[in-house]
Order: structure tokens, then sequence, then C-alpha cells
């Protein structure tokens, strides 16, 4: 078979498609590391996977298509040639390699989130033990920057065999479609790698800014800040007071006494994600409490939980916790109201109420315990909770296969009371 002077135009195609695809990718990858909170890295994030795949695939139909399809010789020789020939399987290890070290790396992750290829076509994950995950992220982030540097070896490569190059005067118009002669070669194989630079900056462009998170809702306090638009909630929820008390008391029968939750208290979950425990918490709750040890059926008890402010210790977890399938379809805040509070033992009460959370309204019982001392005390409690009576997991996440409907909450804080 006659060895061809040009590469077919499906080579070319290809060829070109994947150049563009790697460049905007790479860029994507290194754009998101700089985006800082995990919202703002959670749609490039998806995008990164769904390019990735569409690599994989592309650079498999380019592999197949080296090997059915003829192709020119060579445009070196010697050692020259033989660096040419290393660069080119080491594109093809990366275009190869990079997109399946990612898909090992979301298929390995605690909380595997759902890949969605441009937001349509459902794709599933390796069969992979958690064993891989570290491997794989190794080797990913390896390959990007190896990557780099051979697309670096190759643009050099081909424009030194083509300016030096006296048998074969045109090797970048071997590339590309109409360019039949040297010069048009030159000119529009510069072009090309002019606009693969213009691609590999457009994700600084799409995604320069970072919107402002929507402010959770006003019933919240003011120490509710959400993490989304990248402040610190924790550094004001301390301010949070409680009402002040309000009813004087007669002498024969005294009001219950108001208590203000002191800082440092905490409010967190624990749910089990594929077997393993995952504990969480949120921050700049609130808490208005009217209760008396002696008599507890006359006390109230109302806690107002930002939901927004869910924090699991992994930022891709929490950017999901906060969407619309978990915590972000409805009101941003959930509210606990008592209804009757008894004394379940020495030191242990019973609160039943109701939970309101994403649109609908649960009865809840809590169990906690009190040790008051002059005028402070300290409380500690659980319930649990169904998750999807509250539509907390919606589409793929309604299912407890993954995450168990089962959400053990806990508490624990301080309070003192306030002076009437």
């Amino acid at each position: 078979m006659m060895t061809p002077y040009r590469y077919s135009r499906i080579a070319m195609a290809l060829h070109w498609a994947i150049a563009a695809l790697l460049a905007f990718q790479l860029g994507l990858g290194w754009r998101m590391v700089d985006l800082g909170s995990a919202a703002a890295m959670y749609a490039p994030f998806q995008l990164h996977k769904s390019i990735g795949i569409l690599v994989l695939a592309l650079s498999l139909v380019r592999v197949m298509v080296r090997f059915v399809r003829p192709r020119p010789a060579a445009a070196g020789s010697g050692l020259t040639g033989l660096l040419a020939s290393g660069v080119h399987a080491g594109l093809y290890a990366f275009m190869i390699g990079g997109p399946l070290t990612g898909w090992a790396l979301v298929s390995t992750a605690k909380l595997k989130l759902p890949t969605l290829l441009f937001g349509t076509i459902p794709w599933p994950h390796l069969p992979l033990g958690p064993v891989f995950h570290e491997p794989a992220e190794f080797l990913h982030e390896l390959l990007g920057w190896i990557g780099a540097v051979l697309i670096a070896l190759h643009v050099a490569g081909a424009l030194r065999h083509h300016i030096g190059a006296k048998a074969e005067p045109n090797v970048l118009g071997r590339m590309i479609p109409g360019a039949g002669a040297a010069r048009a070669g030159l000119v529009w194989g510069l072009a090309a790698i002019a606009m693969l630079g213009v691609v590999l900056s457009l994700p600084w462009l799409v995604y320069g800014k970072v919107a402002p998170a929507k402010p959770v809702a006003a019933s919240s306090s003011e120490a509710v800040v959400d993490e989304l638009a990248g402040l610190d909630a924790s550094a004001t929820a301390t301010e949070v007071p409680m009402l002040q008390a309000s009813a004087s008391a007669t002498a024969e029968e005294e009001a219950p006494s108001r208590w203000q939750v002191l800082p440092g208290g905490k409010l967190g979950f624990r749910v089990a994600v594929n077997g393993e425990p995952v504990d969480g918490t949120f921050s700049g709750w609130s808490a208005d409490i009217v209760f008396d040890p002696e008599k507890p059926e006359a006390g109230s008890i109302t806690v107002r939980i930002p939901l927004l402010s869910v924090s699991s210790g992994d930022e891709t977890r929490d950017t999901m916790l906060k969407g619309e399938d978990f915590f972000g379809g409805g009101p941003a805040t959930a509210v606990f109201r008592s209804a009757s509070i008894k004394r379940s033992g020495a030191d242990r009460y019973i609160a039943a109420g109701t939970l309101s959370m994403n649109g609908a309204r649960r009865p809840v019982t809590l169990a906690f315990g009190l040790k008051v001392a002059g005028d402070k005390a300290k409380a500690a409690g659980t319930t649990t909770l169904d998750r999807t009576a509250f539509a907390v997991g919606k589409g793929e996440w309604a299912s407890t296969d993954q995450i168990a409907g089962k959400v053990d909450v806990n508490f624990d804080f301080e309070a003192k009371r306030l002076k009437r």
C-alpha cells in the first residue's frame, strides 16, 4: 500500500477536535483549583468530567483510525524521529490515561456524585474500591502536567520539522485541510496554535467571576452567613441572642426562665454512606428556650437551623448537600418547635414537636439530658430522622442504596439563664 503524503480527513478532524478539547480541559482543570469555594467549582467540575469522557471516546476512535487508515511516514529520522515517536506515544497515553484516571477518581470518592455527560447522559462509575482513590488522584494530576509538556514538545517539534524540512517542506500541511503549500501550511499551523492558546484561556473567561450566593431567609438571623458566598458564618454565630424576657411573673406562679445558648455549642448529624459513617454539622443555628427543670411542661423550645451552613469535611460533598437535591431546594432554614416537654427520668426530658424542613412538616421527638448549676446549664441530646420524609435527597439520591434513610441528629451546648 502506498504511503500517503497527508493524513486522512477523518484523522485531521479527530486530531484538531481532540487538541481543542485537551487545551480547554487543561485550562479548566487549572482554573477549577483557583476558584476557592466548592460551590464555584461544582459546574466546571461537572463539565470537566463530561469533556474527559468525550476525549476518551474520540481518542479511542483516533487509535482505531491510526491502524486502519494509511498515514504519512514519520517527519524525522534518527534521534529526532525517535523523540517524535516517543512524544506521540506519550500523547496517546495522556489522551486515554487522563480520562481513565479521572473516571477512577470520581468512581472511588467516598460519596459518588452522579455523572451526567453534559447534563444529559448518565455515565456509570467504575467498579473500583476506595483503595484506588489516592493513586488515581495522584496519576490524574501527574498526567495533566505531563500532557501539557508533551503538547508543548509536539508543537515545537512540528514547527521545527516544517521550517527545517527539505525533502518534505510542508510538514504542518499534512494535518491541515487545504494547506497544500509550505507557506500555507505554516500560516494555518500558526493560526491553529494561536487558536489553541485562546481555547486554553477560555475557562478563565467563562469562570472569571463567581456570583454571590443567594442570601438566606431573614428569619435565620444575621449570624447565618451562606458559606457559598465565601463568608465565615462561625465568626458571627456566637452573637445570636435569645429573645429577652418579656412577661412578668406573680409571686405565686413564676414564669419559666429564658435561656441563652453560649458559644461553642454543636448541632450535628451522622449518616451511613456506602456503609461508612459520615458526620456533619450546621453552624449559625439559634435556639429560643423557655424552661424550668421543675416545671418542664410549661416550657417551650424553638430551634432555627440554616441548612446551607452544612459542613461534612468534604467540599465536593458539601456542594452537593447545598444543591437542590438536598438542602438547596426549599426554605433556607429548618425550624423545630416543641409542642410539649416532659420529664423522662432524673435530669432527662423529652420534647415532642414538629420539624419544618424542605417544605415538609413532620412530628419529631427530642430526647435530652440537662444539668443545671445556678444560672448555667448543659444540655445534650439526640433524635433520629428519616431524611426521605423531608425530601432530603431527591432524584437518584431518593434511594437509600448509597445514603441511608436513617439520620442520627445530635446536639450538645451550654446555656445561661437570662436576667428577668
